[in-house]
């Protein structure tokens, strides 16, 4: 019997040279009489890149990390026959930005093109969808996903739970489909939706429509993020781990990489004590600290610092775990 697995081939990113440290956003909010610097602590901050000039958008920074991804997996542009582009910062509505793209790649041969919006779990549910369907047709080979945000262009510089938190950037990851003897790659999903949360991060705050309106002010075209409890994080991205391996029967050990949301670094603590795992920081590879939190490539940014700095074990297995605004909640199985 042989399987159509569905494996990740090539990782790139791309962020702007412009980095800042937290004493520029200490500062920002102490002239507002907040300090915010246990804070930034407990988040796992330090260094962030934002863009500070009129060239870079959330498109361009695509087009550079699908293009380091393609020289990382080794393949050429014109391999491609998919591509998938995510975030919630698009440049354009119209046309697709996943069109664009293939276009600036000159990926003649990339017919299935379209983009994705689930916030910051987008690329995971991107590559869930992306493979399932490449298992299914007998036309998509190389798939390229490609996630990026601008939050400068939508954080409100008084809110401290974006503005200082975030940071600009965009990853990519080749994804190859091909019949071999045993299962691996993209193995399995769960999603864990909790909608009541709808209107706690709103973007635009005014929405779409009066957006274009003169009347409407800068600030409300941003977004609006209502504080909420987020102690559901950990213990659903746990469930899901839990569930896999009861449906794939392995035990917890032979989760050798963790890839999760990088909003906080508590989280990943918090996931790891839930599981049982002492040696955390072996298994859950965290780079907010150095990128800050950059939406929905913050997990492909994390698998990307693993593919360069570790010799990934044969066999081993991954999980990827997000969470988007509203919210939803997707985690992957992943063997390599």
């Amino acid at each position: 019997m042989k399987y159509k697995n569905v494996t990740i081939t090539g990782t790139g990113i791309y962020h702007p040279e412009n980095k800042i440290d937290n004493d520029f956003y200490i500062q920002h909010f102490k002239k507002s009489g907040k300090d915010i610097t246990s804070f930034l602590d407990k988040m796992g901050r330090k260094e962030r890149y934002i863009v500070n000039n009129n060239t870079e958008n959330a498109l361009t920074m695509a087009i550079e990390a699908s293009k380091n991804a393609l020289k990382n997996a080794g393949i050429s542009a014109d391999q491609l026959d998919a591509i998938v582009f995510s975030s919630d910062t698009p440049e354009y509505l119209c046309p697709s930005n996943a069109l664009i793209i293939n276009h600036e790649l000159q990926a003649v041969n990339a017919h299935t093109v379209y983009d994705l919006n689930s916030n910051c779990v987008g690329m995971i549910v991107a590559m869930d969808q992306i493979s399932r369907y490449m298992k299914t047709s007998k036309n998509v080979k190389y798939a390229l996903v490609v996630g990026s945000l601008l939050v400068s262009s939508i954080a409100r510089e008084d809110c401290k739970y974006t503005y200082p938190i975030s940071g600009d950037g965009a990853a990519a990851v080749i994804l190859k489909c091909t019949e071999e003897d045993t299962p691996r790659g993209i193995l399995d999903s769960k999603y864990c939706t909790k909608s009541e949360y709808y209107n706690t991060i709103v973007s635009p705050s005014c929405g779409l429509t009066k957006s274009r309106l003169n009347t409407i002010s800068e600030y409300d075209k941003t977004l609006c993020w209502t504080p909420f409890a987020l102690d559901f994080f950990a213990p659903e991205w746990s469930k899901a781990i839990d569930d896999f391996r009861e449906d794939y029967n392995f035990p917890i050990d032979e989760i050798e990489y963790f890839f999760l949301s990088q909003y906080s670094k508590q989280f990943i603590i918090e996931t790891a004590k839930i599981l049982n795992i002492e040696n955390y920081e072996e298994k859950f590879t965290y780079i907010g600290d150095r990128y800050g939190y950059t939406g929905t490539t913050s997990p492909i940014f994390a698998l990307h610092e693993t593919f360069q700095n570790k010799s990934i074990k044969k066999d081993s297995k991954a999980v990827f775990c997000s969470v988007g605004a509203g919210v939803a909640m997707c985690s992957l199985l992943y063997q390599f």
